[in-house]
């Protein structure tokens, strides 16, 4: 009959002679950490050059710009240089840029935009705003980016537009989903949240698409607390985002001249505040040093955990150079780790002094293995209570779609784990964490009819 064991805040002496002699050996029953000291990463999201920057600003009264020019611009024209494009649009967040992206696509109530299984929330809720249906398609397990075939098998007359997520800084096949879009004669959006830097084929994530969408927040690889910045070759495209939000710049900055609205903008406001601005000037300089430094650091990861069945690295594509990656994701396969669930072995990890967590796309809410497509927000809730475009969506007009309609996206539910992004750490501090989890991975194979 298999023993299970449930850990306890204070065990027992019935509970401690249960454990085996390998049990014992794990941090989280008693026995000897394996990583030392705690995890610190000597990189920081804000430079002194900036900092005092913004005291300048902050001294002159001035914390607000509402035309171009001065840093906004300048961050502007760093940005169409790192995606080799023509126009960029600064705003106040990425879901803002997605938001506008969708907007000037034309997306229209009642048509449909197609959005990746796994991704964060916000790649697919502006499509709300518009009246508009998010698709949701299922991804390629080995790069967790959305899977060309399967985009194109839920194409249907009402179709404008293809959203495709660069998810942790991982590129998507960009080529096939151009020539998706070609075909089909829709929109391709690039959300490029994570991916700064990125490139596929030599070309600059952000480039393949009509509109290429940054997120700027929190601690994303060029960050401005919260900021996002679009991109586009298309001047009718930045003209339509510029007048949906960003009142002060509509007469000065059309590049093709679209609209005479006496500099008014359509209602929203989507201009980004200036220290924000100045904050992200200063990452961005910064950022070809944080992608070498992380490349380097997810290679150490992935040559130290190669060969071990139960953790891998996420692949890219071979035309694909990964850059920005927020976040180094494990694919963690219980049946080789004694059936130990990945709340299970991550817990364990956590006690050997590995910073490590459960990924947040694959157990929306806590729940393991539920997708985005069965969240409330996106099955169950009733738009017709809104007003605005979201309440024309007929209720209807949801899918309510199964985990069997998104194969891979079920198989990596419940099994992908997140460490940092490794920016400024040793070489020691990786390894040894590798080697920690290799520890868990040994004494969990060799304990399969007990769990935490």
């Amino acid at each position: 009959m298999s023993t299970v064991i449930e850990k306890q805040d204070e065990p027992s002496t019935t509970y401690q002679a249960a454990l085996t002699n390998s049990m014992r050996n794990l941090a989280i029953f008693g026995g000897p950490r394996a990583v030392k000291g705690i995890y610190f990463d000597r990189c920081r999201m804000a430079g002194v050059k900036e900092v005092l920057q913004i005291a300048i600003y902050a001294f002159m009264g001035k914390n607000t710009q509402a035309g171009s020019g001065g840093p906004v611009s300048k961050l502007e024209e760093g940005f169409c240089r790192l995606t080799n494009t023509e126009y960029a649009l600064t705003m106040n967040s990425g879901t803002a840029t997605l938001h506008s992206a969708f907007f000037a696509a034309g997306i229209k109530p009642g048509d449909e935009v197609i959005v990746p299984a796994y991704t964060f929330f916000a790649s697919a809720a502006p499509v709300l705003q518009l009246g508009a249906i998010p698709v949701f398609c299922d991804i390629d397990e080995r790069t967790l980016t959305a899977d060309p075939d399967d985009v194109e098998r839920r194409i249907t007359p009402k179709t404008r537009a293809i959203c495709v997520v660069h998810v942790w800084g991982n590129p998507a096949r960009m080529d096939r989903f151009a020539e998706i879009a070609r075909k089909h004669n829709i929109a391709l959006i690039e959300d490029a949240s994570h991916a700064h830097g990125a490139t596929y084929k030599g070309k600059p994530i952000g480039s393949w698409g009509d509109v290429g969408c940054f997120s700027l927040q929190g601690e994303k690889p060029v960050s401005g607390g919260e900021l996002g910045i679009a991109v586009t070759n298309n001047p009718k495209l930045y003209d339509r985002m510029l007048i949906l939000g960003h009142f002060g710049r509509i007469d000065s900055d059309q590049k093709a001249n679209s609209f005479q609205t006496d500099g008014f903008s359509l209602g929203l406001k989507y201009r980004p505040h200036l220290f924000g601005v100045l904050l992200a000037l200063g990452a961005l300089d910064r950022l070809d040093d944080l992608n070498k430094r992380r490349k380097r650091n997810y290679a150490i990861l992935a040559e130290e955990l190669r060969g071990c069945d139960a953790l891998q690295a996420i692949d890219s594509y071979p035309e694909a150079e990964r850059a920005g990656f927020a976040g180094f994701i494990l694919r963690y396969s219980p049946e080789y780790a004694g059936g130990w669930n990945f709340s299970a072995f991550a817990k364990a990890a956590q006690a050997e002094g590995v910073p490590i967590e459960i990924d947040r796309y694959s157990a929306i809410g806590g729940v393991p293995g539920r997708l985005l497509a069965q969240t409330q927000l996106f099955s169950d809730l009733d738009y017709s209570q809104f007003g605005g475009c979201i309440g024309c969506i007929p209720q209807g007009s949801k899918r309510t779609d199964s985990l069997d309609m998104f194969p891979a996206s079920k198989k990596v539910a419940g099994r992908l784990l997140m460490l940092p992004a490794f920016t400024k750490v040793s070489e020691k501090f990786i390894r040894r964490c590798a080697k920690a989890l290799r520890k868990v991975v040994s004494i969990a194979s060799q304990n399969q009819d007990c769990r935490l």
